[in-house]
């Protein structure tokens, strides 16, 4: 059937209907030839180059599709911050953010947007979503030697605990010495953001602390 619908449709190919044959078929957006081993008429067919365009496009526009939804979730972040403190300081930060709302995979909660308003607004210097060997931490701050989760997930199970110290330990193994992994949980940076980095720098002296009594 491929042979035959080919010579009929006037389809390039190689060989001569044994086995082997190949066919080309044009690229249904530019016309470029597509080598297929198999013909049949009807199917569309697409070049490695547009096929990298459409995937483009596609994540293009599921990335637009989120937008609103992170707009809406940087006007509740602002407004939860405002019933804290001077919204003014942090404007810096709701630009940068605003920005960079169609980044895939940034700023998917509240939270994660207040973290870093507060980063920001303080002059932390910051990496969000920081790929660490086969896992990704939400925050990763170079001059305090931390990777900061923000985790929403108070209540674990035993399992998942262990899971997540093992995870911790190789992330902390990857970064180098002196680095360590510091989660803060929702309710803190919902109750009061503003003690973000005086809660970071409380947990790292308390582990100086044990470290040397050990």
């Amino acid at each position: 059937m491929s042979y035959q619908e080919a010579v009929e449709d006037n389809i390039p190919r190689s060989g001569n209907g044994v086995k082997g044959q190949g066919y080309y078929p044009p690229c249904h957006i530019c016309g470029t030839p597509v080598y297929s081993w198999a013909y049949r008429r009807g199917v569309v067919y697409t070049c490695p180059e547009c096929r990298k365009e459409l995937v483009a496009q596609e994540r293009a526009e599921k990335d637009s599709l989120r937008a609103p939804a992170k707009e809406r979730k940087l006007e509740e972040a602002v407004r939860r911050i405002s019933r804290m403190t001077d919204i003014q300081p942090y404007e810096k930060g709701i630009g940068y953010i605003r920005k960079h709302l169609d980044h895939p995979g940034w700023f998917q909660s509240t939270e994660e947007i207040m973290v870093a308003l507060e980063l920001i607004r303080r002059g932390v210097k910051v990496h969000h979503q920081a790929k660490i060997f086969d896992y990704t931490v939400d925050f990763l701050l170079p001059d305090l030697k931390v990777a900061l989760e923000i985790d929403g997930r108070v209540y674990h199970g035993r399992d998942r605990e262990k899971r997540e110290s093992v995870r911790d330990d190789v992330i902390a193994w990857k970064l180098g010495r002196g680095w360590e992994v510091v989660r803060i949980d929702t309710e803190n940076v919902n109750r009061n953001v503003t003690k973000l980095l005086s809660g970071i720098r409380a947990v790292l002296n308390y582990r100086k602390h044990r470290k040397e009594c050990t």
